[in-house]
């Protein structure tokens, strides 16, 4: 009977721990992120969270990471992550610092605020991230909304493309964007959407779904071919001349 009781403990105690593991204990109740692409190949990522204790216990969060990846589609040379500053909603700066791997630039928080359940803790985390695009007359960036394991509640993902500068194309899974001038956002919901992608120039080349730079290459293409082939007719016709006069 002392034996059946143990493994009853046991089982109990290993579920309860299971049903800590997967479960989340912390989210963010809000995420909003305000990108600022810059002429200078580079973008100004500011950041407004806040972290919710969602567990039936007091609890520290601790470090909190934030993983940015080495490269990205879009472009042709590793993201460099420089201008690290982190801020809370008392107006104190969190200790932060960078950490790189092979894959990713990691940024970690050390945030050790004790949260009661139901309560949540303000912040703001800004960066700046240099690129190498790999177009010339277009450029495209895939950006991950969601850089931390914490799951996303709620949120906004604004875009902000530099003066003179259009969206020639817009992609996002599962969730559509609102334009305005040259100004995209993006509501999240529930982790939602994972990434968006997104090409712009400074030629407003936009039909239907197509990217601009496909669209302005097959123009392209096409002048060239009308081009060659009213040159070709014109030849002909000078050797048609000739045929005759002889």
């Amino acid at each position: 009977m002392g034996k059946v009781i143990k493994l009853f403990g046991f089982v109990f105690f290993l579920f309860i721990l299971l049903n800590f593991t997967y479960s989340s204990v912390e989210v963010f109740s809000n995420y909003d992120t305000f990108l600022k692409v810059n002429s200078d190949n580079s973008i100004n990522v500011n950041k407004s969270l806040t972290l919710k204790n969602v567990y039936d216990v007091g609890i520290v969060p601790g470090q909190i990471e934030f993983k940015i990846g080495r490269g990205v589609d879009g472009s042709v040379s590793s993201l460099e992550v420089t201008d690290l500053k982190a801020i809370d909603g008392f107006g104190n700066e969190i200790k932060s610092q960078l950490r790189q791997t092979k894959d990713y630039t990691i940024i970690i928080l050390d945030i050790y605020y004790p949260l009661l359940p139901g309560f949540e803790y303000n912040f703001n985390l800004n960066y700046k991230v240099s690129y190498a695009p790999g177009g010339i007359f277009f450029k495209s960036l895939q950006i991950p909304l969601r850089e931390s394991t914490i799951p996303i509640n709620k949120g906004k993902f604004v875009v902000a493309l530099p003066e003179n500068y259009y969206f020639t194309y817009i992609y996002s899974e599962g969730k559509n964007s609102t334009i305005e001038n040259n100004i995209a956002t993006w509501n999240i919901e529930n982790d939602l959407p994972k990434s968006v992608i997104f090409e712009y120039s400074y030629m407003p080349i936009k039909i239907g779904s197509l990217k601009g730079s496909y669209v302005f290459w097959i123009m392209l293409n096409l002048l060239l071919l009308s081009i060659l082939v009213i040159e070709i007719r014109r030849e002909i016709s000078k050797v048609n001349k000739k045929l005759i006069g002889e």
